[in-house]
């Protein structure tokens, strides 16, 4: 492959990126296949071979995963991602409101006010015990006429 980094014809400078992103991958990979095939003898076994093709491999796409063309990629993938789901949820949030199906959030906030509720319930029913409790034990009070 020949050393030129100069397009031939004219490029699209928003593809020029990319070009010269995967000519520089291109030229690594040949590099180390280069080397990779430099360091075999005639007689290599087979077991030195993987491990020389595995770590021509790894160092090939290690370049490649830290390319600041690749991390660019990824970020704004990542980006598009969380945006459709939001987007989602909302179209999801706004279907279920207009069909008046109950969504987690409502679901949650009704648990939440039940919970309340049941708590005032259980202090009332306790201040109530307390009174019974203290009406019981006045002399004279829960024990028959006769006795």
């Amino acid at each position: 492959m020949s050393d030129n980094r100069e397009p031939i014809g004219g490029v699209d400078p928003t593809v020029r990126p990319f070009v010269e992103f995967w000519s520089s991958y291109i030229t690594q990979a040949n590099d180390a296949t280069r080397r990779l095939l430099e360091g075999l003898n005639g007689n290599a076994d087979a077991k030195t071979w993987q491990r020389h093709w595995f770590e021509a491999v790894s160092r090939s796409l290690d370049a490649y995963m830290r390319s600041p063309a690749f991390l660019q990629t990824m970020r704004e993938n990542t980006d598009l991602l969380v945006k459709a789901k939001r987007q989602a949820d909302d179209l999801a949030a706004e279907i279920a409101r207009n069909a008046n199906i109950p969504t987690a959030t409502d679901i949650s906030g009704l648990f939440e006010r039940l919970h309340s509720v049941e708590e005032v319930i259980l202090a009332r029913l306790g201040q109530i015990e307390e009174r019974l409790s203290a009406i019981e034990q006045r002399p004279g009070v829960g024990q028959e006429a006769g006795t």
